[in-house]
Parts: C-alpha cells; sequence; structure tokens
C-alpha cells in the first residue's frame, strides 16, 4: 500500500526499492510534462493579466441595469462552462455533484464568493469611484486572506505576514478617508470604499474555499456560472425587469467577460491557485493593481490618484515582506500538546489535487489531507525503517515513482535542499498527526 511496484531509485545511496520497501537512491530522467511547479506559476501570471483588466472592462455597464447586464452575461457563462466541462470528459462528476446536496452547496456557496466580488460588486462600486480607486481598495484581499488562515487552513501566521497585514490596514484607513486621514468621516464615498473592502474580504474568502476544498474546477465554473444566473434572475425579476439596450461595446464586454474571463481565465486562475502557497499569490498579484492603473489611464483617461498609488504601494511593501518568510503558512496541529508542534509542517494537498496517485486521490476525495515534513539526510536508514514496518498507509517520499512530480514543487514549498529527504502523509488529520508525532519519536528529533 505504501509504495507501488517497480524499480525506482533514490539521491542518497545507489541501492534499489521494491514493493512496500523503502531504500534511498537517486531519481534518473526527465519528467515528460511540465513540472506542476513551473505550470502553476506560468497559469498565475498569464491570469494576472485578465484580472487586471476585469475592472477597466466592467466600466462599461455604467448607464445600463446592472441586474440585466449580469444576467445576460452569465446566460452566456452557463452553456459555454458545460459545454467546457462536457470537452474534459468530466460531465458525470457535474451530474453527480447536483445530485449531492453537500457538495453541490459547497460549490454554489464557492461560486457566489468567487464571482460575485471580482463582477458585480466593482461594476456596482464603478458607478460611484473610478476604477483605478475600487482596485486600489479590491486588491488588498490577498493580504486580508492572511487574516483567515489561522482558523480555516490551519495555517501559522509569521512575523512577516503579520507585518504584512498592517500595511495592509494602513492602506485600508487611507482608502476609506480618501488620501486624508483629518477628514475620514467628510469622504463622501466613505460607504462605497467599505463596501469594497467588504467584497476584498469575500473574495479571500473565496481563495481559502479553493485551498481548503478540493473539487473539479471545471464542474466548479459550471455550478458557479449557474448559481450566478438563477441569482441574477431573481435579482432581476424582483427589480421590475428593467430592460435597457446595450450599444456594441457593452455586448463585446458582456461575451468577453461572460465566455473568456468566466471560464477560461478563471479555470485557469482556480487550477494556478491551488497548489501555491498564500504568500506567493500575495506577491504576483501585488502587480495588478499598477497595470489596472495603466489600462484605465490608456482606456479610459482616468486620472491616477497619488493616494490610490499610496494603496497599492502598501499593498506591495507588505506582501513583499513575505518574501522573507519561510515557515509562514506551518501547519497548526489539531492536538496543541504534540510534539509535532516543534515539527515545520506544511500541508501540502492542492498540490495533489489532480494526482494519478489512487491512494492519496482517494483520501482527499474522501476529506483527508496531505502534510508534508522535510529531513535530513543523515534520518535515511532510520526513516526506511519506520516505513517498511508498514504501522501506517498513505506515506510517501520524494523517492517514490508515482508521485515524483508532485514532489519537486513540495520539496521548493518546504525550502528542502537536494540531499534532504521529504515525507509526506496522506489521510485524516488525526491520522497524519498521529504518523509525525511517531516519526518523531521514533527518529529522536527532539525539539526540532
Amino acid at each position: 500500500m505504501l509504495i507501488n511496484s517497480g524499480r525506482i531509485t533514490t539521491k542518497c545511496n545507489n541501492i534499489v526499492k521494491h514493493r512496500n520497501v523503502f531504500i534511498p537512491g537517486q531519481i534518473n530522467g526527465k519528467s515528460d510534462i511540465m513540472e506542476l511547479k513551473t505550470k502553476a506559476y506560468a497559469l498565475l501570471v498569464l491570469t494576472l493579466f485578465s484580472g487586471a483588466l476585469i475592472p477597466v472592462l466592467l466600466v462599461f455597464s455604467k448607464g445600463v441595469n446592472l441586474y440585466e447586464f449580469f444576467l445576460m452575461l452569465y446566460g452566456v457563462s452557463v452553456p459555454v462552462s458545460i459545454a467546457f466541462v462536457w470537452y474534459r470528459g468530466r460531465l458525470g462528476e457535474l451530474v453527480a455533484s447536483v445530485k449531492n446536496p453537500k457538495r453541490l452547496a459547497l460549490l454554489c456557496f464557492t461560486g457566489i464568493v468567487t464571482y460575485l466580488p471580482i463582477e458585480f460588486g466593482i461594476a456596482f462600486a464603478e458607478k460611484y469611484v473610478s476604477a483605478s480607486l475600487a482596485t486600489a481598495v479590491f486588491r488588498l484581499s490577498p493580504l486580508l486572506m492572511l487574516l483567515l488562515l489561522p482558523t480555516l487552513l490551519k495555517e501559522r501566521l509569521s512575523r512577516y505576514q503579520i507585518a504584512a497585514l498592517s500595511f495592509a490596514f494602513v492602506g485600508l484607513f487611507i482608502g476609506i478617508s480618501a488620501g486624508n486621514p483629518l477628514a475620514i468621516f467628510q469622504n463622501s464615498n466613505v460607504g462605497i470604499v467599505i463596501f469594497l473592502i467588504a467584497m476584498a474580504f469575500m473574495y479571500a474568502l473565496s481563495v481559502i474555499m479553493i485551498k481548503k476544498y478540493i473539487v473539479d474546477i471545471g464542474v466548479l465554473v459550471a455550478v458557479a456560472s449557474a448559481t450566478m444566473l438563477v441569482i441574477f434572475l431573481a435579482l432581476f425579476v424582483l427589480g421590475g425587469m428593467r430592460i435597457q439596450a446595450l450599444n456594441t461595446a457593452q455586448i463585446a464586454v458582456l461575451m468577453y467577460i461572460g465566455i473568456v474571463f468566466n471560464v477560461f481565465s478563471f479555470f485557469l486562475y482556480l487550477t494556478a491557485l491551488r497548489p501555491i502557497k498564500a504568500t506567493i499569490v500575495s506577491n504576483v498579484y501585488a502587480f495588478s493593481p499598477f497595470i489596472t492603473f495603466v489600462l484605465a489611464y490608456i482606456m479610459l483617461g482616468e486620472n491616477i490618484q497619488p493616494y490610490y498609488i499610496a494603496i497599492a504601494l502598501l499593498a506591495g511593501v507588505g506582501i513583499a515582506l513575505q518574501g522573507f518568510d519561510k515557515y509562514g503558512g506551518r501547519y497548526i496541529a489539531i492536538n496543541k500538546d504534540s510534539s509535532i508542534n516543534h515539527m515545520t509542517i506544511f500541508d501540502v494537498t492542492g498540490i495533489f489535487a489532480d494526482t494519478g496517485e489512487v491512494a492519496i486521490n482517494s483520501a482527499i476525495r474522501g476529506g483527508g489531507r496531505v502534510l508534508a515534513v522535510k529531513l535530513g539526510a543523515e534520518h535515511a536508514k532510520n526513516l526506511g525503517s519506520i516505513i517498511n514496518a508498514n504501522e501506517y498507509g498513505g506515506v510517501y517520499t520524494d523517492a517514490h515513482e508515482s508521485v515524483r512530480n508532485e514532489s519537486k514543487f513540495v520539496k521548493s514549498v518546504l525550502g528542502a535542499r537536494n540531499d534532504d529527504i521529504v515525507v509526506m502523509k496522506s489521510g485524516m488529520l488525526r491520522d497524519c498527526e498521529r504518523f509525525f508525532a511517531d516519526l518523531h519519536s521514533k527518529l529522536g528529533l527532539g525539539g526540532r
């Protein structure tokens, strides 16, 4: 169960490893597919630009009934997203998800906190403030996400992350006061800025949901689009069903957002989001407001106010601080007295979201997680004895051929050197904790 049949090699010694036996050696050969880490980073950067364009395009929804606009927009997204699910061969999974009330509720809620803030939230705000200001406030969401990590993802906040949050809150204060803290209550847009902060926090929650719950992204996009269609149909009816003619530019924007952004761009973004640490996502999206500022100036002729840049810079400084952070995002044990609190463990479940390893895939689908820790090469011999004792299922190292590609990504997340050994355990959290506590004891790691 621990290890599939076959000959694989590892880095520590030139020894062969057979079924259910762990013996260090060396992995040879190159992956015939793009490494997971490279692919995820490339997709994240690609979607950065499409996301930065959305606040600018949503300006074209001004002057029309927003309920009508978004009803038509999601009316386009639904058939395209379902066709995309069918193309990927996941139609059966979509049907199964719709028939499962609990999973359907999860998908609907995740879809709402993902789509509503960045589309309707920004479009509504832009009726009162510029696209640049809306972006400057909204793009604080990656930092607000840090507030949710300890409770929802069981990840520790480091001192760098706390410092980053401090910069974020200074930026929020500047946004609420329109750059003049002494006249905070004289800002006529204070209400809409607070609304944008609420939208940013909701969008931050969406990132947590994607990382916490492993679902098929294409299925999520389809259910989310259908959910938003139902919501805006209800709002359109309750709002008196006011129909206003759309001009050519508005129709073009509607089609672009409904097809390209809502289906394909979101699919790529959410696929990239799961395996990457929250701090890395924050680092990349620090550039988003500045791209939007330039696009708004070129396409809309908007002036860029100094305090817009101040908000974005504060977010950027806070996010840059996290570049020095090696331990932020560490797993918080359920058992507070467990010895694993002396170990630097990371939850790497997202990296295995699409793994071909059946046992790990089954554990994740059943509500389990994948935790990982790095060990020095000096523990190789004792580690092999512990794993070969076969007391625990779902234990892997970076020597396992079946998870070789994912292991490369895991090693980078843990900051492991070439000669370090990465140990991964899949299963329910309490079972994972028991394994690592046992490992801590048997290897004599002390206060490490």
